[in-house]
């Protein structure tokens, strides 16, 4: 008897003990940025009509409101550490006159967030700032200044476009160019989902959503969305997005799996602003809007654009893909600690240095 009951405590010794080991090894923390819109005056030296109000704006909130942000987000990460910080494309806001000044911009706002994040990984993406300049689009600066720095926090010597991927634990994280041609962003995908057969979430980092998300421009999407979802889907898979300035997050659900997509915003211009900047449908961060309301709304205004038809039967077209669920918030801006477990993962989301989470998504 008195064997058995050894036994049996061993048993529970190393069972507990070993379920509470493992679960150290898979459980971590990500600090995720927005669109940062990076700038100053020393860019933008000569004054251009047509954008020079946004300029303006961005160049006053990288004054106070954004290194205010940064350093909250700081702040969080001393009580929650995390393996590494992903930022989700517009490092910059670009607008320069050359690319001479705009590969200054880019040095800048990569060292600067290096200063605020000395000890954790960088990860960006390429967002449409990022490439524009003030009279046309150019790769440039991106491959001169950001594709280095990017492939030194990789640890590997170069990288060719914005397309990367890494592994923490058992996670895959897939960044994506969505200014690469879409053929080679659908194909880098799927060789890279092929190459990791056994993971345990799949994370798609991206500029553009995969899934209508913004209030304007709602069809301004990943290349080769529908074949992109078709292979997220057959994984626990999840889309961590931008460019909309609007924290938001949809489901969509088919008889082949499940994605999840959530958008995130650190625009400074909105960050610890007393004033709700603007509503979106009238609900604040603590009230729900849904799919249902999203598309109605897109859908009327989609009617009067000038490209109306071919774009309400381009989002019927989503709209009949799958089952959405979703949840829309204000436009108030922050940052947000992912924490990744088997159990779940849990997304909160912070709008001011108070180190209270305005919202918490359990995502599963």
């Amino acid at each position: 008897m008195t064997k058995l009951f050894v036994l049996i405590v061993f048993t529970l010794y190393f069972t507990v003990f070993g379920l509470v080991a493992n679960e150290a090894e898979i459980t971590y923390r990500l600090l995720v940025l927005g669109d940062i819109h990076y700038t100053n005056q020393r860019y933008n030296p000569l004054p251009y009509p047509k954008k020079q109000r946004s300029i303006n704006k961005y160049i006053s909130m990288w004054r106070k409101k954004s290194p205010e942000l940064l350093s909250a987000a700081r702040k969080q990460i001393k009580s929650e550490p995390v393996k590494g910080v992903l930022q989700l494309g517009d490092l910059t806001n670009g607008e320069c006159e050359s690319e001479l000044l705009h590969e200054q911009m880019f040095r800048y706002a990569f060292q600067t967030l290096k200063n605020y994040f000395p000890n954790e990984p960088l990860y960006t993406v390429i967002g449409n700032h990022d490439v524009r300049q003030r009279h046309s689009e150019s790769m440039g600066p991106v491959r001169k200044v950001l594709l280095p720095r990017q492939a030194k926090e990789l640890d590997r010597k170069t990288l060719k476009n914005g397309n990367y991927c890494f592994c923490i634990g058992p996670d895959l994280f897939v960044a994506v160019d969505c200014f690469e041609k879409a053929e080679k962003v659908s194909a880098f995908l799927r060789k890279t989902l092929a190459d990791h057969p056994k993971t345990r979430y799949v994370f798609l980092l991206t500029h553009y959503p995969l899934f209508p998300a913004a209030d304007r421009s709602p069809l301004t999407l990943i290349p080769h969305y529908p074949e992109i979802a078709a292979m997220l889907e057959k994984k626990r898979a999840f889309v961590l997005a931008a460019h909309t300035h609007q924290f938001s997050r949809i489901t969509r659900s088919t008889k082949n799996g499940k994605i999840t997509q959530i958008v995130f915003t650190s625009v400074g211009e909105d960050w610890h602003n007393g004033r709700l900047i603007r509503k979106f449908f009238g609900n604040s961060l603590s009230e729900k809007c849904n799919w249902d309301q999203y598309l109605k709304m897109t859908k009327k205004r989609l009617f009067s654009s000038k490209h109306g038809q071919a774009l309400l039967e381009e989002l019927s077209e989503i709209e009949s893909a799958g089952k959405y669920d979703g949840e829309f918030f204000f436009r108030k801006s922050g940052f947000a600690i992912l924490n990744i477990s088997d159990r779940n993962i849990e997304v909160r989301i912070y709008l001011d240095d108070s180190g209270k989470p305005a919202r918490i998504l359990q995502l599963k």
